[in-house]
């Protein structure tokens, strides 16, 4: 009887996993070379849109290791609608505490951050979105920063 528990236990866990991230509709990292992260190598994302009634939460994932020196990550986030129209934002990442804790989920000397960046946000026209990451600290290259990525979720519960 418990040989065949076995399976079936396998079976659910994959599929609650798999339901648990139902509103993702886009996710994507970029590795970062050398966990060395210059300011003119910009992490590109592209994201197809098709539905413009819904509404989305957007999300920046970064993964950072134990050389990187700051408390906190400056980015640059530019955005291109199918139009061609581009908004750039200008973001800050904490990434530690004030006490030097870092904030992020880790094991060993790796650790992911996920933080929102625009909330209950709309896409007017379907079509593919550029969305563009260009680290923005005065240190050029910045050393630790191992992944940066996007994450476009629809956002539950709202009404436009």
């Amino acid at each position: 009887m418990f040989v065949y528990l076995k399976p079936v236990c396998a079976v659910v866990f994959l599929l609650c996993l798999i339901s648990c991230d139902s509103d993702r509709v886009y996710e994507s990292n970029v590795k970062i070379p050398d966990h060395s992260w210059y300011r003119l190598e910009k992490a590109r994302f592209q994201v197809e849109i098709t539905d413009t009634i819904s509404v989305y939460n957007l999300y920046v994932n970064i993964r950072n290791n134990s050389e990187y020196r700051w408390s906190n990550l400056w980015l640059f986030v530019n955005v291109q609608s199918p139009a061609g129209v581009v908004q750039r934002d200008t973001l800050q990442i904490v990434i530690a505490d004030q006490y030097g804790k870092w904030t992020g989920n880790g094991l060993g000397d790796k650790y992911d951050n996920r933080m929102l960046f625009g909330k209950n946000v709309y896409f007017p026209a379907s079509g593919t979105y550029t969305f563009e990451y260009e680290q923005a600290m005065r240190e050029d290259p910045v050393i630790g920063i191992e992944d940066v990525g996007l994450r476009v979720e629809k956002a539950v519960n709202v009404v436009r």
